[in-house]
C-alpha cells in the first residue's frame, strides 16, 4: 500500500507579524498527532548560488542597482532549486510547513514596482501549496531586524500588508488576526489545518 503524500501549508504574512512561531507551532501539533512533519523558511538562504546572493541582497544592499523583476527571478529560482528536498519530503508523506513561498514574492515584487502578471508568470511553474495561511495584523516592533532593507520601510510594509490581502482574495488564502494572543493565533491555524484532511 501506497503511503499517502504529505501537506505542503504555508504561512504568508508581511515582516514581524508572527510567522516563525506560529510555523513551529504547527509543526510540533503535527508531530505530537504522530505525523512526520518538517518547517522550512524561504529564501534558502545556504542553498548555493541563489541563497547567499539574496541575503546579500537584503541585508548588504549588494547589487542596489538590481531590477526588482530580476530580483524575483532570484527568488523563484532559489524555490525551484529546493523543490526536488521538498518533493521528496512530501512523497515519502511527510508535512511540510513554509514560512513564505511564492505568494511573498509576488506581494513584495508588487509592492516593489514589478507587475503582477510577470511575477505570476515567473512563479507559475512551482509547486502548489496545499493550503495557504495569510497572518495579517500589525507587525511586532520588537522583532525589527535592524539591517533589513524591506524593515527600514515603514511605507513598504503597510503597502505589501495590502498587497497579501488582495492576494488572499485572489487565491483563496486563509485569513487569520496575527494580533491575538499566540495561542489563539495557533488554534485558529489549526482548524484551519484539520480542515485538509487531518484524521481525527
Amino acid at each position: 500500500m501506497l503511503k499517502e503524500k504529505g501537506k505542503f501549508i504555508v504561512i504568508y504574512g508581511i515582516n514581524n507579524i508572527g510567522k516563525s512561531t506560529q510555523v513551529k507551532m504547527l509543526v510540533e501539533a503535527l508531530r505530537q498527532r504522530g505525523t512526520e512533519a518538517e518547517s522550512i523558511k524561504y529564501p534558502i538562504y545556504d542553498l548555493a548560488p541563489t541563497g547567499p546572493r539574496v541575503n546579500r541582497i537584503l541585508r548588504e544592499e549588494s547589487e542596489t542597482g538590481i531590477y526588482e523583476i530580476e530580483l524575483q527571478k532570484i527568488y523563484a529560482q532559489n524555490r525551484m532549486d529546493f523543490e526536488p528536498q521538498l518533493t521528496q519530503w512530501l512523497d515519502k508523506g511527510t508535512w511540510v510547513v513554509a514560512e513564505d513561498y511564492t505568494g511573498t514574492g509576488i506581494a513584495w515584487g508588487w509592492t516593489k514596482g514589478a507587475s503582477l502578471e510577470e511575477l505570476e508568470k515567473i512563479n507559475e511553474g512551482l509547486l502548489k501549496e496545499d493550503i495557504a495561511i495569510l497572518l495579517d495584523g500589525e507587525p511586532f516592533r520588537q522583532a525589527k531586524e535592524a539591517n533589513h532593507i524591506h524593515e527600514q520601510q515603514e511605507h513598504w510594509m503597510q503597502e505589501c500588508r495590502q498587497k497579501h490581502l488582495e492576494l488572499a482574495k485572489r487565491y483563496g488564502w486563509s485569513v487569520v488576526n496575527a494580533n491575538l494572543l499566540k495561542d489563539e493565533v495557533h488554534e485558529k491555524i489549526w482548524e484551519i489545518v484539520k480542515e485538509i484532511g487531518l484524521s481525527s
